[in-house]
């Protein structure tokens, strides 16, 4: 698996063009970072090479909508490493565990009591029904 390719965005369009920059200003590129760089490897093909995930693969804090109550190592059921988002465009279900296939409710639960993402889901909430949709057509993009 290390050796695919990772999944190919779709062709670049206003809207999805805008939706990228409203995704970063309103701050979801604070954990879904657009790229990270691969670390050394005793491998040349996977060593120093960008990787367009949109994670920052750390833990967060994402609050009781999210909690699951499972414990896992360090993390606690309400904490979440940010899940990569490239091929979102093509998942049917959405969040760590399926719980939706709306793109809108995903952000919705991402704001809760505790969670790291309150600011973020308020920016995004204060967009206009268009901007929304752009960001939208940006996610289902990847």
């Amino acid at each position: 698996m290390r050796f695919l390719a990772p999944p190919a965005p779709s062709a670049s369009t206003a809207s999805i063009d805008n939706g990228g920059v409203l995704f970063a200003s309103v701050g979801c590129a604070l954990c879904h970072t657009a790229t990270l760089k691969t670390g050394a490897s005793s491998i040349p093909a996977l060593s120093g090479r960008s990787a367009n995930l949109y994670s920052d693969l750390a833990l967060h804090r994402m609050g009781q909508n999210l909690n699951d109550g499972v414990n896992q190592g360090v993390a606690q059921g309400d904490e979440w490493r940010t899940a990569p988002l490239w091929g979102l465009g093509d998942r049917l279900f959405l969040l760590h565990d399926g719980r939706t296939r709306d793109l809108l409710d995903a952000i919705r639960q991402h704001d809760s009591q505790g969670s790291e993402a309150h600011n973020v889901v308020v920016n995004f909430q204060a967009l206009t029904a268009d901007q929304k949709q752009d960001v939208l057509n940006f996610l289902r993009s990847l």
